[in-house]
This record gives structure tokens, sequence and C-alpha cells, in this order.
């Protein structure tokens, strides 16, 4: 964390608290093999604050899925400190053609990662 990741109350900022959730999330893509033509974009993100964090408490992410559909997936993920949920995330991620700029089918050998982590 750093000093600029603080609100004035000393709490991390919310929109810091997000971008930890994304840096999760590409953690998980990283695990599909990227096909050429395609890539994904965020279509929907929702955060859920249920306790404080503050400066200097190491954090803790878990990420599942916890829907896959036709030309997109969510994940799920929860943000610990210590033994308490800090907040929670839902984040649905689109299958591009980046060709068209417009959705795709998910890959099939997308399907199959994503399956291992549901």
């Amino acid at each position: 964390m750093r000093v600029g990741d603080l609100d004035t109350m000393g709490h991390v900022n919310h929109a810091v608290i997000v971008s930890y959730f994304e840096d999760a999330r590409m953690a998980v893509m990283d695990l599909l093999v990227r096909r050429p033509g395609f890539g994904f974009v965020l279509g929907e993100v929702s955060v859920r604050y249920l306790a404080e964090i503050r400066r200097g408490e190491p954090v803790l992410i878990g990420t599942n899925v916890t829907r896959i559909g036709n030309k997109s997936f969510t994940l799920g993920q929860g943000l610990f400190v210590g033994d308490t949920c800090a907040a929670t995330c839902l984040g649905t991620e689109v299958v591009v053609d980046l060709e068209t700029r417009r959705g795709a089918p998910l890959p099939d050998e997308y399907r199959a990662v994503l399956e291992r982590y549901r």
C-alpha cells in the first residue's frame, strides 16, 4: 500500500480496492492461453465494501468462477484482512473479437480452464 492509496480517515480508498480486485482477476486471466484475434473486456463490475482496510494491513484475495456463459464469464472475489472479509466483488469478462470489436463465443479451451475454478 502507498500513502496515496489512503483516504482522509486512513482507510484504503474504495477505488484502490477495485484495483486490487482487478490485479487478482488478471492473475486468473493469465491462466487462459490467448488466441490470436481475441481479447477480453470488463463488461460489469460490482463491489460491496464490508469492513475498513487500514494502512499496513496485509490483504488476501480469493477468486473463483461463478458463471460461464456463451460469450462471457463471471468471477467472484473476496478480499480478506486476516479472518475478516472486507469486500466482495463480481466481475464479468466478455470475450471480444478484436477485428469486429464485438462479443464472440467463449472458446472451448477457455471454458475447460474456467470449469476447473468453478
